[in-house]
């Protein structure tokens, strides 16, 4: 991805540039949007916007007023769901409303013309999500593939701090974007340009305007892909924060580099000054008395506040109330939770600082800029014996040891007194790691029944002890599907799950008929757990591959068959690797004639946890070649 980053103000030195700030005509439709039937650039799309421009600006309030149109087309079946438009708003405090809601379905008739259905402003309606943010929704009458959808509408928000991201791309193809905004005076922005190298973009001041304009062109449709990373991290935008603003008369910087980002929050009452107030917490007292080095007092204050406080499902890098407010409600957001576990290690003789992450799902940042809109959320960073520990205390799975998934192969920002410090995230000592014994006893009827048993130690612990918890008896059927092979499952058990240093224990008992293929029983070798479908099967890829951490998995089988059934040529032998090594698989059977015992021993390891969409297709072919080998069964045949 190409980043242009330039300082965006009232006034430009550069020439003027004639862009009209005018919207397109409303419901101006061509023929040949009315003809198109595929977008040329973007085959496998169901639908294409052939239009989104806005247009923002200030009133005599200083509040931002962006008016937004959009034009699309249904191409297919299944974009029929495109004509139900969802608007998000941010209603808390009334900071921002929408209003000025038009809509327009047009469709071709047989003579070639077209017909216009006005949507009903009575079917326009308002919602509340939660606290902060609200929801526009309507859907559009007369829809039908060929369709075209024409809304616009009007955004207020009540100051220039809500001034958003311009997104050209997403999940449909994009025939034209274009912005043009008008800064409030007085104020400053730096903006960043995110764009593929094959892909233009026009940045263009309007000195005169006090303005600037941004447009692209056929846009490719971004959707998602396995183990990617969060889409924003690929989208073409454009991305804005606050550099300057005048005060008193006097210009004043704004976070315009990260020894200012670190300044600021150390100051900021809803930051750094969090970790100076008094929690009273008289009953963590007798436990850190007990323990016996700096690591396990961690561990106890870290599971003090876990086991105290309720995360109410939304991110923060702040605590607005404060940690004494959300210490006395017992639930609060990751900034409440994060800031007062950083406050109570600090109290406990902890080298503790607060960290801006922006999770996996949140999207990567770029550390040439200091956007600190960039992160999403706060966690606390312990540091012993040169070691950095990484805790998030609305995380009830992950233990103290272990570095969170969520901010694996991330960037973060430590804060502290002194400048501040930009880390990569990663953890080479720890991995997902699954080991699994199955015994298997064979009928000469082609029954089969046996136990298996699966440890499943640091990450590979933390997601099954977590989807368990979430829903046991879907663990049960879903990590443990053998395709080709029917089985039920019975005495489910799972031990271990309270002592997060032993690895998770499942255990099961399972019963079911092995498929035939004429004279032959089929015997089924891939008992891997989620390893049942090939998630990279798509010709092209957009995103990266971010697996988090590296992973092994170790299958030892033991088959016992009866008198009647004897092998026929067991699979071969295997090995195959890489040249980087990143990855390794093995393959290894033998048959015991003497007391009819198949062996089986099969091993796995991914050496690399991140793979870049240019390795895509060596990747590819390396899960092909895995899940041939996995499907390849045992065949048994009569004596």
């Amino acid at each position: 991805m190409q980043k242009i980053r330039l300082i965006l103000a009232l006034i430009f030195i550069i020439p003027t540039v004639n862009y009209a700030q005018e919207l397109s005509k409303f419901g101006d439709v061509s023929k040949e949007e009315l003809a198109l039937k595929e977008c040329a650039f973007d085959k496998d799309a169901n639908a294409i916007v052939f239009l989104h421009e806005a247009v923002s600006d200030y009133d005599n309030t200083g509040a931002l007023i962006t008016i937004h149109h959009i034009r699309l087309k249904i191409l297919k079946e299944s974009g029929l769901d495109e004509a139900n438009i969802e608007i998000p708003f941010y209603r808390k405090n009334d900071f921002e409303y929408i209003d000025k809601v038009e809509g327009l379905t047009i469709n071709a008739t047989a003579d070639g013309n077209m017909t216009k259905d006005k949507l009903d402003k009575s079917t326009v309606y308002s919602k509340e999500i939660d606290k902060r943010f609200g929801e526009v929704f309507f859907a559009f009458p007369s829809v039908k593939v060929g369709s075209i959808l024409e809304y616009k509408y009007r955004s207020t928000m009540k100051h220039y701090g809500g001034l958003d991201d311009w997104d050209f791309q997403g999940e449909l193809p994009v025939v034209l974007s274009k912005y043009y905004l008008v800064i409030l005076p007085g104020l400053e922005f730096a903006y960043l340009v995110n764009k593929r190298p094959d892909l233009a973009v026009v940045a263009k001041p309007v000195p005169d305007k006090g303005a600037i304009y941004f447009e692209m062109q056929n846009v490719p449709g971004l959707r998602r892909e396995p183990y990617m990373d969060a889409r924003k991290d690929y989208l073409q935008k454009v991305t804005f924060q606050l550099s300057k603003y005048k005060k008193s008369g006097s210009e004043e910087g704004y976070m315009s580099s990260w020894s200012e980002v670190n300044k600021q929050l150390m100051f900021d009452p809803v930051f750094g000054e969090q970790l100076k107030k008094n929690i009273h917490a008289d009953e963590l007292e007798p436990l850190l008395s007990s323990a016996r080095s700096p690591q396990e007092k961690m561990k106890i204050v870290y599971d003090f506040v876990r086991g105290n406080m309720i995360w109410n499902r939304i991110h923060s890098k702040y605590s607005i109330d404060g940690v004494k407010e959300a210490w006395r409600k017992k639930t609060g957001t990751s900034g409440d939770i994060n800031l007062l576990l950083v406050n109570m290690l600090q109290d406990a003789g902890l080298r503790a600082y607060p960290m801006l992450v922006s999770e996996r799902a949140h999207g990567r940042i770029n550390a040439d800029y200091p956007f600190i809109d960039q992160f999403n959320s706060v966690y606390a960073c312990v540091t012993i014996d040169s070691r950095n520990y990484y805790l998030d205390a609305t995380d009830p799975y992950c233990p103290a040891h272990i570095t969170p998934y969520d901010i694996l192969n991330t960037t973060a920002f430590i804060v502290n007194k002194n400048s501040g410090e930009l880390i990569n995230i990663k953890n080479d000592s720890l991995q997902y790691t699954e080991t699994i014994i199955s015994n298997m006893d064979v009928k000469e009827d082609g029954s089969m029944k046996g136990t298996i048993s699966v440890q499943s130690e640091d990450y590979a612990r933390m997601e099954r002890l977590q989807n368990a918890a979430e829903d046991k008896e879907k663990t049960k059927n879903s990590y443990f599907h053998i395709e080709g092979f029917p089985m039920e499952i019975t005495d489910f058990k799972i031990k271990n799950k309270e002592n997060d240093s032993l690895a998770l224990e499942q255990e099961f008992e399972f019963a079911g008929q092995l498929n035939s293929s004429g004279d032959y029983k089929l015997v089924p070798l891939n008992f891997i757990p989620g390893f049942s479908k090939n998630p990279f099967i798509s010709d092209h890829r957009f995103s990266n591959i971010n697996f988090g951490y590296r992973r092994t998995f170790k299958l030892t089988s033991s088959i016992q068959l009866p008198d009647g059934l004897v092998p026929d040529n067991l699979p071969k032998a295997v090995r195959m690797t890489t040249p980087d090594n990143s990855f390794l698989f093995t393959r290894k059977l033998a048959y015991d004639s003497a007391f009819h015992i198949i062996d089986c021993n099969i091993y796995l390891a991914f050496n690399k946890s991140l793979f870049d969409a240019g390795d895509y297709d060596t990747l590819r072919e390396v899960y092909k070649n895995i899940f041939a080998y996995l499907k390849e069964p045992i065949l048994l045949k009569k004596r």
